[in-house]
């Protein structure tokens, strides 16, 4: 079976269409389908196929007229072209004649495998909204209910605008990829309700699932049976005006293929897009950047009520300070802050820096667990006081341990051995061995006494890495030992079922980026470890997963809400967060080190290509330039929300912003002796492999 287009005759004695592929038809037996929304508050479908057909060299150009029941009438003009084994589909409708009765309408297409399966014979990816089942997703999240009948998503939601079907019983796979117009709106849309407005140019793609499951485009774009605009109404529908003489144009390509697993299925349609569609590479000052972030830190960092640390958050541009509270890890990353300032302050003889970075470091190896089995995790400078209602979540105690061991390492290689920071390390790292459940899982969250209290077992990637560098830190055999046996949990059931869950502290346990990023740090450390093949296969599984989160398409952001900078720069290098909302933020930052590692390992080209894309693009929303108008030009805002086009931000700083932006750039140069990943590249043949695998390729200073 080749590629090829027929029309064949309907119910309705009209054309419908088959798309022929290699490995599978897909039919649309009614091609051209409007909703009309009525004066009175009614609506009607009308689904029809073609009257007319035209082949000629290049395309075939099909026709129909649809005529509601009040006499309104709409032409609709459709193309099918070949290019290559993708096939283009363009549609131009036109109102040619209005009814006073119809206020608004909006024109679908849907396209479903010929022999008619049902959503649970597939898997389903749409880029950072949906992954195979979308098992262990929040009530709220699209997918979540695979009971719905419909899932029409806005494409500013996705990544790339993409969705994808593959059926496993037979390795084959089917998508509609968006191509045009540039989504663009007139208004701030601030409700659910049914809108109506010529100046709506986005879609909605998604699923339909009644008697099969059908691929779905819609213009301009509702969104349901879910929708995140107004969670308490099942749609947010989208119109245009039904007056005569307006038109839509818009156009999508399909494409197929096989493939011999679901992660070869989400790659292989995540690089087809990618490639066709390649993301403009952004340049940033890799000096400037490191420069003004370790300024931001410096000045934020000082006494608060007798502690030395950084505030929770302060807002963006003016740079206020606005929260004194201290999280270890996680998204208050003040013991990674510690290291940043330690290792500036020793390598520019800054003492004062590296005074603020042992008081740092001190403060949590002293108070941290003082009445407490494990380390307290935020910390109150006013009252001074560390939380007891927030839980020791084992992300965020699992990055404040490794920001106190890179400490400990770095200030050794100066020469200065700070035994209670190793000896604090190792305490918790014996506490993991001593509470390791016996399939090799830890807890999501304990209390100060060591209790669990949330038994989620997606987190175990978190401590990983942890452990490894402590085995060859302090040389303990139990500590490789553990690693391996989570490494082993993380492999049978996060890696192979494709279960990235639980990976921020502040969302609910759903599938999100950050536990693919710490399955890759996870998985790598553990191939560094021991060299096993495996690891590195979880590890690319991970990678492949995690950078579908981020954004690699521009559209334009209007201001609105938090810092304004969309008018001067894109969103490409933003990432979405977590399943059930559309926030994006600066969290891929921290990748470029561990996609440009692969590529070393792998000699694929395209995680060169990702890295690179990366490295700068990442750092667009911080003001390094000096041309944002930030008071300080490190200052860069955590989130917000894009999908809406108007910009939706948070307005504030958190430490971990800051160190995303430069801990990728630091490891760079700690091991390839330079920050300039474009200068790294061009010497990277250089590198040699067996190197490239050394003991503490993983983490710094060791």
């Amino acid at each position: 079976m080749g590629t090829e287009i027929r029309f064949v005759q309907n119910k309705g004695k009209e054309q419908g269409i088959e798309i022929c592929f290699e490995d599978a038809v897909y039919i649309s037996e009614t091609p051209v389908e409007i909703e009309v929304k009525e004066t009175e508050g009614g609506f009607h479908i009308y689904q029809k196929g073609y009257e007319k057909i035209e082949k000629t060299e290049e395309e075939y150009r099909c026709f129909a007229v649809v005529e509601t029941v009040n006499g309104s009438r709409i032409e609709f003009w459709d193309t099918y072209q070949w290019r290559g084994e993708e096939l283009v589909f363009a549609r131009k409708t036109k109102v040619l004649q209005e009814d006073g009765h119809e206020a608004g309408f909006s024109s679908s297409f849907g396209l479903k495998e010929k022999e008619g399966y049902q959503l649970k014979d597939y898997d389903v990816f749409i880029p950072g909204i949906w992954y195979r089942k979308n098992e262990n997703v929040v009530d709220k999240a699209f997918g979540s209910n695979q009971g719905d009948r419909h899932y029409y998503i806005r494409i500013t939601r996705m990544a790339m605008p993409y969705v994808e079907l593959y059926r496993p019983e037979s390795g084959s796979y089917v998508a509609l990829r968006h191509l045009s117009p540039e989504p663009s709106t007139g208004m701030k849309e601030t409700g659910a309700d049914w809108i109506m407005d010529g100046s709506f140019q986005y879609a909605s793609m998604g699923i339909r699932n009644n008697d099969s499951a059908e691929l779905v485009y819609n213009f301009p774009g509702s969104e349901g049976e879910k929708n995140y605009i107004d969670g308490s109404k099942a749609w947010a529908k989208r119109s245009h005006p039904l007056r005569t003489g307006f038109t839509q144009e818009y156009s999508f390509s399909v494409v197929s293929g096989k493939a011999k697993g679901y992660y070869e299925a989400m790659r292989n349609v995540w690089r087809f897009c990618y490639e066709r569609r390649m993301p403009e590479h952004i340049s940033a000052d890799p000096e400037k950047v490191y420069r003004h972030s370790i300024e931001l830190l410096n000045v934020y960092c000082q006494k608060y009520n007798g502690a030395m640390g950084l505030p929770f958050w302060t807002m963006v541009p003016e740079g206020s300070v606005c929260d004194i509270s201290f999280q270890m890890g996680f998204v208050g990353q003040q013991t990674m802050c510690a290291y940043h300032l330690m290792r500036y302050g020793y390598l520019h003889r800054e003492e004062a820096m590296v005074d603020k970075a042992c008081e740092i470091v001190d403060f949590w190896v002293n108070e941290s667990m003082k009445d407490s089995v494990i380390p307290r995790v935020w910390y109150n400078a006013f009252p001074d006081t560390f939380r007891v209602d927030y839980p020791t979540y084992t992300r965020t105690v699992a990055d404040g341990m490794e920001g106190i061991l890179a400490c400990y390492l770095y200030a050794l290689r100066t020469g200065r051995e700070e035994s209670r920071w190793l000896d604090f390390c190792i305490k918790y790292a014996d506490w993991l061995v001593q509470n390791q459940n016996e399939d090799g899982s830890f807890y999501r969250a304990y209390d100060e006494k060591g209790n669990p209290v949330h038994r989620g077992e997606f987190n175990t990637t978190n401590v990983v890495r942890f452990l490894v560098n402590m085995y060859w830190a302090a040389g303990r055999e139990e500590y490789r030992d553990a690693a391996r046996k989570a490494g082993d949990f993380c492999y049978a059931n996060i890696y192979l079922p494709m279960q990235y869950v639980g990976g921020t502290a502040d969302n609910d346990n759903t599938i999100d980026k950050e536990a693919g990023m710490i399955a890759v740090y996870a998985f790598m450390t553990l191939y560094d470890m021991d060299g096993q093949e495996r690891w590195l296969e979880a590890a690319k599984g991970a990678a492949d997963f995690t950078e579908t989160w981020t954004y690699v398409w521009n559209y334009e952001v209007k201001p609105y809400k938090g810092n304004a900078v969309f008018d001067k720069v894109g969103i490409t290098g933003l990432s979405l967060i977590a399943t059930g909302h559309s926030h994006a933020d600066v969290m891929m930052g921290y990748m470029p080190y561990e996609y440009y590692r692969l590529y070393l390992h792998t000699a694929d080209a395209h995680y060169r290509e990702f890295g690179l894309f990366l490295n700068g693009n990442t750092k667009q929303t911080m003001d390094w330039s000096g041309e944002l108008g930030h008071v300080y030009p490190g200052l860069v805002e955590e989130s917000g929300e894009l999908a809406m086009q108007y910009h939706n931000g948070l307005g504030k700083w958190l430490p971990w912003c800051t160190i995303a932006e430069i801990e990728s750039l630091t490891r760079f140069q700690e091991r390839f002796g330079s920050m300039d990943v474009e200068e790294i590249d061009g010497r990277a043949s250089e590198i040699n492999e067996a190197d490239n695998r050394k003991k503490g390729y993983s983490w710094f200073g060791m």
